[in-house]
């Protein structure tokens, strides 16, 4: 038997209070909802014995050992946590910078894959801004199948070409060929999903975007994505990627165009259900 023991029952075993005084919740806890920063929405999911969750607020001057940052052109900056209210990590893509893919920065976590769509509720949420909008940024901060090395999606204003074989994220190509805003993008089995359109950047502006994979009914099992940003949805893609396959958190950027900007993320929280063993 748990210690801690029900005493008064707000939702049978699923909410309950404690002789301890203790608050429990089966399922674990959110926070965030509808009213989080400046009504944008955005929440944080916490780590509970059916949860698993990694986040990172990006505080103090070191970057969590997980990170593991990678370039193609020694001309980018880098990434470094820059001394924000709040922590932030900034992504530097110098003007200087080849303007192709094999110009990217980004950090991941590097070999470790540790996300599949088929544990359920799988999410990720991210608040970010770029500094700039040169018209040639390409963005992408999602989950991928491959560690570094590569730009997983790209837009150079003729459609979205997938380098990785399964990815689902939120992409800004700025000389896209379609819409130039914020968008879900998803790649599966090396088949890019047409795009989920969101609204466009403000330079040095906040958004908060989130996708959730589950089925149609909200739960498990890898069927469908939707897209979230500042709290509205957006819309959904079908079959996003390939629900078994394993995937790793990364941000990365380069410019097709000349002109530099920053990535700055101010959190970044992915979670699931905690696997079963099947």
């Amino acid at each position: 038997m748990s210690r801690f023991t029900k005493r008064k029952s707000f939702h049978g075993q699923e909410v309950y209070d404690t002789h301890f005084n203790k608050f429990v919740a089966r399922g674990g806890f959110i926070s965030g909802g509808e009213k989080s920063v400046g009504n944008k929405g955005g929440n944080i999911v916490h780590p509970s014995p059916d949860t698993v969750s990694y986040f990172d607020d990006f505080l103090g001057d070191v970057v969590a050992d997980q990170w593991n940052y990678t370039e193609g052109d020694t001309g980018n900056s880098g990434a470094v946590l820059a001394n924000g209210t709040g922590g932030i990590y900034r992504l530097t893509i110098s003007e200087t910078a080849a303007t192709a893919p094999s110009g990217y920065a980004q950090i991941n976590h590097g070999a470790f894959f540790q996300w599949r769509p088929k544990q359920g509720n799988l999410r990720m949420t991210a608040r970010v801004k770029l500094s700039a909008l040169p018209s040639g940024e390409n963005v992408f901060i999602g989950l991928t199948d491959t560690g570094a090395g590569e730009m997983p999606l790209r837009d150079t204003g003729a459609g979205v070409v997938a380098a990785a074989t399964n990815a689902i994220g939120f992409f800004r190509g700025g000389q896209a060929s379609a819409a130039t805003g914020w968008a879900l993008t998803s790649v599966n089995a090396a088949t890019a999903r047409t795009p989920v359109a969101g609204d466009a950047p403000t330079a040095n502006v906040y958004d908060v975007l989130e996708f959730e994979i589950g089925d149609t009914g909200g739960g498990g099992d890898g069927k469908i994505a939707r897209f979230y940003q500042n709290g509205v949805l957006k819309g959904a893609i079908s079959d996003p990627v390939l629900a078994t396959r394993a995937l790793v958190p990364i941000i990365a950027a380069f410019t097709s165009d000349t002109g530099g900007f920053s990535v700055d993320t101010d959190y970044l929280n992915v979670s699931a259900n905690r696997d079963t063993g099947d």
